[in-house]
């Protein structure tokens, strides 16, 4: 499949102005591409996928030393056999950029696109109803999902082109990767991974771009795009040694909606994400992968049986429980762009059960008080215990509007519950409503399945991307914060206080079972978290860098300051990388805590060239992105390790 020079895609942040800046000179392919189909024996447990066959072998790189116009560039593409050598980046050196005088020369771009099977790619292909959209749909998530080099944040490609009806002559490439090659087998993943790291180009796996710190973006990069690879195969009769029961494999292009899809056709369940859109095998396993599903079942991670990976070296291997182990421990809650490149994974699936929603609102009114509206979450907040105690799950909003107060829960998800259950479980919660005389509504209804339940609710909230005007981050509160009155009330106080100064809180309450007792590197914070509370600090619309600091240091010392200060990371309370603020402070310990070591070590054991590069990523301390010092870190600038 082609390499696409990404600002001549139809690219959400790639508006009319900007597609002409960086494009191959991309032919049509000309010789057989790079590949060899191996047999589909694996020790996952399950045959490898077709595409998962097709790869780069070693008899397929010597054989390139013979090609003609391809021996003297054969290097290029060949494994990494000495992994002990010395890394092209040296202290305080970057890695190549478009305008080095060692970056490839067009015609070697061609050659990698012949390797890799490619034909014509779009260049110069300015399309005025495609812009249009672009600019009609910026919002939406499928709009960046499905394109090899948008992202969910713009902000962090450096706003160098964002969407306007306005003929603006001054966009730049920013942030986006310059190539992107749109993966359809194993063989190409090999071939960019050995191409970046022999030319010392930065490489950033992506499937859907949908990250809260830009970490599937990167300038002058090559992405290796994983999102056509959507093959899901239902295992009915799974059986390893490290477990037995039914299971999927599934692609690192499958997004959760998928997933949760394929599922209910074979009458099971899967644990997977809020969002539909969100990739599901790469950066969300990666990262532990919060649930509606994780009361009962544990985090998705936890789900994970076996992967088959590409490593730093390019080889593809297996990681299980049994077969390279400490990489697929890290590979389970370490994050992702990490530690290698994820082609599928088998997760359990589990049996089909009944959930109740309830969609609650209530809200301040001449009738009720801002100190009633808040006796009312307060009620709500005293409850939380009680309700991850009977393993259910909610996502609500508080929102302050010039002085108007709302409580939006949408929805309370009652797995196993029926609606008399869920009427009991909340009776305290909604008595105290009525007696305090707040009008609320409580739209209560009974799903068969999972499915049923998520598609008539949090599968139709607003899920939109493509922000830049806030900086977002995370805080998951321990249980420990509600074992005594004084903490419940700190602890909300420090809540109420964000919703009052800066107008909008998100919010779960969630508890992360761990039935099977499953040893991974998902944050600790997750197997003793009552909350998920989300905070974000608002920047103006065409913010300067001073005001984008300004905004970044505002999130740090008024949001999740406070926030640390009633729920620290001494006491079992932390943050969740893949919605982290991108300015966090002590990332090691909030991401991973006592974990942190360990995955350093497996980093350095399977990376030791430090190929993966991601913002906040295991190992990163001696990389920077320089960017020009634009206020909170983006991805507009070269990828350099720090001057020792």
């Amino acid at each position: 499949m082609a390499v696409i020079p990404t600002m001549s895609s139809s690219s959400a942040g790639l508006l009319a102005g900007t597609l002409f800046l960086l494009g191959a000179r991309v032919h049509a392919q000309q010789s057989p591409p790079a590949v060899a189909v191996v047999p589909a024996d694996s020790v996952a447990g399950a045959p490898l996928f077709e595409a998962e066959t097709i790869q780069l072998t070693d008899e397929v790189v010597r054989g390139l030393k013979d090609r003609e116009g391809v021996s003297e560039l054969a290097h290029l593409f060949a494994f990494d056999d000495d992994p002990e050598g010395e890394s092209l980046t040296p202290a305080g050196g970057c890695k190549v950029f478009p305008g080095d005088k060692e970056w490839p020369s067009d015609s070697v771009w061609d050659i990698f696109n012949e390797l890799l099977g490619g034909g014509e790619s779009p260049y110069n292909n300015y399309d005025a109803e495609k812009c249009a959209r672009i600019l009609e749909e910026w919002t939406v998530s499928e709009l960046h999902t499905s394109d090899p080099g948008s992202g969910m944040y713009p902000i962090y490609q450096g706003k160098t082109c964002m969407p306007s009806f306005a003929n603006v002559s001054t966009c730049t490439q920013g942030g986006y990767s310059t190539y992107a090659v749109k993966v359809t087998n194993t063989a190409q993943i090999q071939l960019a991974l050995n191409f970046a790291r022999a030319t010392n180009i930065r490489l950033v796996p992506r499937n859907t771009g949908h990250d809260y710190n830009g970490k599937s973006m990167g300038a002058g990069a090559l992405s290796v795009w994983m999102h056509h690879l959507k093959d899901i195969e239902f295992i009915p009769d799974y059986s390893t040694e490290w477990y037995e029961g039914p299971a999927m494999k599934v692609g690192a292009g499958v997004q959760v909606f998928e997933i949760y899809e394929a599922a209910d056709k074979h009458d099971v369940t899967a644990v997977g994400g809020v969002c539909p859109t969100v990739g599901f095998t790469g950066g969300y396993l990666a990262g532990g992968g919060h649930s509606p599903m994780m009361p009962v079942h544990g985090m998705a991670t936890d789900q994970v049986v076996a992967l088959e990976v590409i490593t730093a070296d390019g080889r593809h291997v297996t990681a299980t429980p049994a077969y390279h182990s400490d990489l697929f421990w890290a590979l389970n809650g370490g994050g992702g762009s990490t530690f290698g490149i994820v082609t599928s994974a088998i997760v359990k699936v589990h049996p089909k059960i009944p959930v109740t929603t309830s969609v609650i609102n209530f809200k301040s009114s001449d009738t009720v008080s801002r100190e009633t509206f808040w006796a009312g979450v307060r009620a709500y907040w005293d409850e939380k215990i009680t309700y991850n105690n009977a393993q259910t799950y909610s996502y609500y909003w508080l929102r302050n509007s010039s002085g108007n107060y709302s409580f939006d829960m949408g929805p309370f998800f009652a797995p196993n519950h029926t609606i008399d259950q869920f009427t009991a479980l909340t009776k305290p919660w909604f008595d105290k409503l009525t007696a305090l005389g707040i009008p609320f509504t409580a739209e209560t209804k009974y799903h068969e399945s999972f499915l049923a339940a998520y598609d008539a609710t949090i599968r139709n909230l607003n899920h939109g991307v493509g922000s830049f005007r806030s900086l977002p981050g995370v805080r998951l509160f321990p249980t420990s914060n509600w074992a005594t009155e004084e903490k419940r009330t700190a602890t909300l106080s420090a809540i109420q206080a964000v919703v009052e100064e800066f107008g909008t809180v998100g919010a779960y309450h969630q508890a992360p079972r761990n039935p099977e007792k499953i040893i991974n590197s998902v944050n600790p914070a997750f197997r003793t978290e009552a909350a998920f509370i989300i905070g974000s600090a608002p920047a103006p619309e065409n913010a300067t860098a001073e005001q984008l600091q300004v905004t970044g240091e505002r999130l740090t010392n008024e949001i999740l300051g406070p926030w640390k200060e009633v729920a620290p990371q001494s006491e079992g309370a932390g943050s969740y990388m893949n919605e982290a603020s991108v300015v966090e402070q002590e990332w090691q310990k909030e991401f991973w805590g006592a974990n942190y070591e360990r995955l350093l070590e497996v980093k350095r054991k399977w990376d030791p060239k430090e190929v993966f590069y991601a913002h906040h990523a295991v190992g990163t301390e001696g990389w920077e992105v320089r960017d020009g010092d634009v206020g909170p870190p983006t991805q507009n600038g070269r990828l350099c390790r720090v001057v020792e």
